[in-house]
């Protein structure tokens, strides 16, 4: 049994790092170095109905051709660019508070859905994923016969 040495334990990961580990290492791009950090972590909401899912998340400021959503196995991702609109060599800030760069954000869905039904719309900010809920039909018991050969 191999020993650890407390001075060599680190902090606990946060979920936002690991969620910025898989976006910049784990991307479509297949390349471990991304070309710049993400940024944004945007909030949201997840809530169920009877028959839908649905997730809205705040995205000011991005344009809808910017935002990538993706549904793979029970993980819905988002992935969207803030491109800052000011020329920066005709201002002297003061202050800058507002976030520009990557955002990402990765979900894991509570309930199977409808993969081919699913819609977004995004307008004043808010992206609205809507997605169908279907049975979730691998906690149903059922009887298998067996056939002779």
């Amino acid at each position: 049994m191999a020993k650890i040495s407390k001075k060599g334990l680190q902090t606990p990961i946060r979920i936002e790092t690991l969620n910025q580990f898989l976006f910049e290492c784990l991307g479509d791009e297949g390349s471990l170095l991304a070309p710049e950090p993400m940024t944004h972590v945007p909030s949201l909401d997840l809530f169920a109905t009877p028959k839908e899912l649905v997730v809205e998340i705040e995205l000011p400021g991005v344009q809808k051709d910017d935002i990538d959503i993706t549904l793979y196995k029970n993980t819905l991702t988002i992935r969207a660019i803030k491109l800052e609109c000011i020329e920066e060599d005709k201002i002297n800030y003061v202050c800058m508070e507002r976030s520009f760069g990557r955002i990402f954000r990765a979900i894991e869905l509570p309930h199977p859905v409808d993969t081919a039904r699913i819609k977004a719309n995004y307008g004043n900010g808010v992206l609205t994923i809507i997605m169908p809920r279907v049975e979730d039909k691998r906690n149903n018991k059922q009887k298998v016969s067996i056939e002779s050969a």
